[in-house]
Order: C-alpha cells, then structure tokens, then sequence
C-alpha cells in the first residue's frame, strides 16, 4: 500500500491542531518537528518511522480484512457452487440410469422369450412327461442346440420334477449338465410358470460365473412337468452391455455381490463383511462353487460440504467417493448402480469460487486505491507548493554546475586527445626502436653471413674457370658436374641471403597462428657463423608434430636471434658450450606453447636477475644498449605471453618464453 505523505509548512508551528495536510497528524502523541522545521521533499519524509509505522499498521489491518472476507466468499461460493454442481450431476445420472436399465433388461428379454416359448412348447412338455423316444431326444436335442448357437447362451437345458437335468444343448463333454442334481439351486427351487426368475452363481463343473435363468413347464392340466432353464455367459454380457458406457456402473445380485462391472478388478467382489450365517449358506447353495470372496471398500459417506452423501467404494488403498444412483431390478435379483465421479464438479466449484474470491478482493484493492488516489491527490497538490520552491532553486544551482562542467569536459577532451597522440608518437618511437635494435642484430651478423657468401663466390669463380677448360676439351660430363656445384651454391646463398632479408623486414604487426619450429631453425642458422666461430653446439629438443602458437615470425625470430646471441656472450668462459632450445606445449583449461633456450654459461646473480628487463640496463662492459630482453620481453607480451628467466641447478641461465598455444589438428580433440 502506498501513501504519499504531503509537507507540513514552517509556519504552522502553532499550540493549536496542525491542519491536515498530513493524513496521521492526529495519530501522533506531540507535535512533529522534522515538518515544523524543514518544508523537504514528500519522498525524504515518507521514510520517518511514524509514518512507516502507521503505514504498515494500515497495511496490515486492510489486508487482513481483506483475506478474511475473500476467505469467507470463497467458502460461501464454494458451497453454493458445489451444491448446484451436485444437483446438475445427479439430475443427468439420474437420465442415465433408465438407459442403462434398459440396456440391461434387453439383453436379457430375448432369453426370457425364449425360455417362456420353449416352456409352451408341446415336444418339450412331452419330454420331461417322460416321452424319451429316441427321435423326440434327437429333435429336442438339436432344437436346443440352435437355440442355444442362435441366441449365444452357454448352455440350455431341460430339468424334470426330480430336479436332474435330462436334456441340454450339450448333452455330451465335460461341461454338460445332463444328469446332474440341482435341486440346491435357488432358481430351480423358485421356478414358476409363465414367469422367469433369475440367479447369478458360480457353474460347479467349469467354475464359469454366468447367469442362470429359469421358468416351470406345465402339460394342459395346469401340473408341473419340469423347468426350462439357461446359463447365459456374463463376459458376454459385459462386453455387449457396457462398452462405450462413461460412468462407472456395477451391478449387485441379492447377496451384495458385484456380478457385473465396468471395471474388471471390481467383478466378483463383496460390498460388505460376511457374516458366518452367509457364509454356511453360500457354501450349501454353491452359489460361488466356493470361492473366497474378497471385500471391496463400499460405504455411504458425508461430504464436508452439502447435504448428498457419497459412496466411498474401491479397491483397498484405491477408494474414492462417488455420487450413487440405484435402481432395484426385482426380475433380475439385481441392483443396479451408477457412479459418478464428483471430482470434475469439485475442480469447477473450486475454480468458480477461486474466481469470485479474485473478484472481491480486486474490487477490495481497487476500492483501496481509490480511496488512496483521491488523498494523495490532495497531498499531492500541497507538495507541488514545495517542490516548486525546491526546484527552482536546484535549477540555479544546476545551471551553474553545468557550466563547471561543460569546462571540465572540454579540457578533459583536449586532455584525451594529447594522450591519444602521445601514445600513438610512443607506439612509433617503440616501433622504430624495435627495428633500430633488429638493424644493430643485422650488423653483428653482416661478418659471418660475408664469411657465409665468400667461401661460395671463392668455389664459384674456381669451377666455373674449370667448366670452361673442361669444355674447350670437350669433357662436358666434368663440365655439368661443376655447373651442378654452382648452382647449389647460389641455391645455398640465396637461402642466406633471403633469411637475411626475412629477418631485416618490417614486421607487420598481425598476430596469426605459426609454426614455432621453422622460426627457431631460421634463428639459428643467422647465428650459424658465430655458433661455429664461438664453437658453440646447439641442440633443438621439438616435438616431431607441428607446433602452433599465436605470434608473428619476424619479431619472433628478433626474441631468438637475441636470446641465442646472449647465451653465447654468457659462455665466453665455458669449457664446454651447448645451447638447448626446447619446445612444447600443455594442454588442459589453459594451453600454452613455450621456447626455453638453455646455456651452461655462468648464470644470473641475484642483483642482474632484479633489473635485467629494464631499459638501457646492460651488463656487456664495450656494446649493448641494453634494450634487448626489454624489446624482447615486450614482444612477447604484445603477442599475449611472457618471458622469463631463471639459474639452472647445474649452471647456466633459462630463459622461458610463454606463448599461446594454437589449435592444430594433432590436438584438435584433446
């Protein structure tokens, strides 16, 4: 809930009542100095702990009584709801029940007609006369067999007064009745003329549960001669009767017992506890040949809400409740039962009244911020007073800071500008310097690579002087020989030549992905002279694969050429010189490639190793500007890496050069 509080001017510091400007003037104990003081900003003030404190007491206390209201609509919708849902369900399950009672009843008419026919039938009175003629058994026996076929009934059979059955559309196999005794059948025990009765029972030869129904046959003289009777198959009945069928519908016989269910796991199962005087009974009656009836959960219980009671029925640990419709069927022995399931009903009187309770309390908050607006707009009115004040004043002071401003940003400009230029002249001068140095390099090594292109002139001028004699003698095998000699070495001099020149290029400055190996070959084949000349051996330790790493080639070769140069200064007084040049790489989160060049010189002492990247620090007594390692460690930053030394255990200095390791398809996938 949101409130603005509105500013109480200075010169209401009166004995009497403030005005109302403020909505809880009246709630406070003593006069409010904070707004007899200063006339600030509504927003500085609403931040007070008294009118926070009162703020959130009215917070509290609307939305309490706003639960509590959309609390007693919801109950009070739900149940209204919830009642005229029941009615609505109860009404339509109440349509449906006759449909399925007659569903019922038609399947089983047409064996009612056909056990009043047969019971009116002349041959089969005369049969159970005891006319047992071969030709009338045979006649009767077909007749019964396609009547039976022609109807889909298990089996129909004729019983006589002694109650055994003489006659059946099955009259031989395991499964015929003929023979049998059945007078502890209830329906042959209740059997009367012109009238059908019907009983449900376990069959004691196939233990097939099915339906049996039965009517007496009497001659013309009104006497009892026997009784038609048929088994009709209920999973026959089933299938035929409730497929399709949405609700739950079950059917009880006299004894409670389901005989016929939409569900299956419900068939065959009691509605209430056995008692021990049933239970002798259905065992001499075998009407469930037997059977261990189980129980399933089937009681009458009283909703929270609403005066219909529900039906709890299930299987144990599967109970749900159900609004229950019954229908007797007195011909049948039966009580029908249809099951609705209230839950849909529940799910929308909980939506209806969710709905209503939603639209109490909008209407509640709506009236809330109605009631609010119309007095922040008051409040609202004498804050604009202040604020005016306020903010003319703020604008004097904010065009007079804009000024200070506009000046600082305009020399804070030029400033930038100046530093802009000043780094580009420093970039230049870095980059002039980096090639002055490469230059210097050069020179050292213009008297070895002449020594490199002397010796090859020297041999060229002798062969080609005796390509010539070899010639005027007409030995032109001799002759191609030296002309052979000369062309490798021109060959052998223009590599010279062109790594020269590769070196003294200008570099480009492209930082792309490049071989590490070819660089440190070209290094070491500039310095292949005074390597000879300082008997110096050098061993290159690689990987046979291709290693990448992100640099560029020239200022690479400017980092080698100078580490190389310094381990040959620093074995001047070496017994034995050797130069290692490791190189390799590391995989994993972070992969880097390195280039460790190893001498057995005489190392760093602690005070060379401090300085030795810094600028114009040298330590050769004749040459050397000592920008070297500072040009070289800069390059290898530039190319996202580092370069650093170290003494080795055994003697000797380590420089490790730090690169980043490019993707090759070697390692593609480690």
């Amino acid at each position: 809930m949101t409130t603005t509080v509105t500013i109480k001017r200075a010169d209401d510091e009166t004995g009497s009542d403030p005005p109302a400007d403020c909505r809880y003037h009246r709630r406070c104990a003593g006069r409010c100095e904070r707004l007899a003081t200063e006339a600030g900003d509504p927003a500085e003030l609403s931040g007070l702990s008294c009118i926070r404190s009162f703020r959130r007491r009215d917070a509290i206390i609307y939305l309490s009584l706003t639960f509590v209201v959309t609390v007693l609509c919801f109950v009070g919708a739900y149940r209204y709801f919830f009642d005229l849902g029941m009615a609505s369900l109860e009404a339509s399950t109440s349509r449906e029940l006759p449909v399925y009672v007659q569903r019922l009843e038609r399947e089983t008419d047409r064996f009612d007609t056909l056990l009043l026919a047969l019971s009116m039938n002349r041959d089969v009175a005369a049969y159970l006369k005891g006319d047992h003629s071969r030709e009338r058994s045979d006649a009767l026996d077909r007749m019964l067999r396609d009547l039976n076929d022609s109807t889909g009934a298990l089996q129909t059979y004729l019983v006589d007064t002694t109650l055994h059955v003489v006659a059946s559309s099955m009259p031989d196999g395991p499964g015929s009745f003929v023979g049998r005794d059945i007078s502890y059948r209830p329906y042959v025990q209740r059997a009367q003329p012109g009238r059908v009765v019907g009983y449900y029972a376990v069959g004691t030869t196939g233990n097939m549960a099915g339906y049996y129904l039965a009517t007496a046959v009497n001659d013309d003289a009104g006497r009892r001669v026997g009784i038609v009777a048929t088994k009709i198959g209920l999973d026959r009945l089933e299938r035929d009767w409730l497929h399709g069928v949405e609700r739950r519908v079950v059917a009880l016989d006299e004894n409670g017992v389901i005989v016929l269910s939409s569900r299956a796991d419900w068939k065959d199962r009691l509605t209430h506890v056995i008692t021990d005087a049933e239970r002798r009974r259905f065992y001499e009656t075998q009407q469930y040949n037997r059977a261990d009836l189980r129980p399933l959960a089937w009681a009458s219980v009283t909703p929270p809400f609403g005066e219909r009671p529900f039906l709890r029925a299930g299987l144990p640990g599967q109970e749900r409740d159900y609004l229950a419709v019954t229908a007797q069927l007195p011909e049948l022995s039966m009580r029908l039962v249809v099951l609705a399931d209230p839950s849909d009903t529940q799910q929308l009187a909980l939506a209806q009244a969710g709905f209503v309770a939603f639209a109490v309390a909008v209407v509640a908050l709506f009236a809330h911020i109605v009631y609010e607006r119309r007095l922040n707009t008051q409040e609202q009115r004498l804050a604009r007073e202040a604020l005016q004040a306020t903010h003319e004043r703020l604008k004097a002071r904010f065009e007079h800071r804009s000024a200070e401003l506009r000046i600082a940003n305009e020399d804070l400009r030029k400033e930038v500008a100046e530093r802009i230029e000043s780094e580009r002249r420093l970039r230049s001068y870095q980059d002039e310097l980096i090639r002055t140095e490469n230059l210097a390099v050069i020179g050292q090594l213009s008297a070895g690579l002449a020594h490199e292109i002397n010796q090859p002139l020297a041999a060229m001028s002798t062969l080609s002087e005796n390509a010539v004699r070899f010639l005027q003698r007409g030995d032109t095998a001799t002759a191609q020989f030296n002309l052979g000699r000369i062309s490798e070495l021109v060959t052998r001099m223009g590599t010279l030549t062109g790594r020269l020149r590769s070196f003294a290029r200008r570099s480009s400055g492209e930082i792309v992905a490049m071989p590490l190996v070819p660089s440190i070959e070209n290094a070491v084949a500039l310095l292949a002279h005074r390597l000879e000349k300082e008997h110096v051996a050098v061993k290159i330790d690689a990987p046979p694969g291709p290693l990448l790493a992100f640099g560029e080639t020239v200022r690479l070769e400017q980092v080698l050429v100078n580490l190389l140069s310094n381990a040959i200064e620093a074995m001047e007084a070496s017994p034995v010189r050797e130069i290692v040049i490791r190189a390799y790489r590391t995989y994993g989160d972070g992969e880097h490639a390195f280039i460790e060049v190893l001498d057995n010189g005489i190392g760093l002492s602690d005070a060379v190793q401090a300085r030795l990247f810094e600028p114009f620090f040298t330590t050769k007594k004749t040459s050397g500007l000592g920008l070297g390692l500072a040009i070289s460690a800069d390059i290898a930053t530039s190319f996202g890496g580092s370069l650093t030394c170290e003494n080795r255990p055994q003697g000797g200095a380590l420089f490790r050069l730090t690169l980043r390791a490019a993707p090759s398809e070697g390692n593609a996938s480690c």
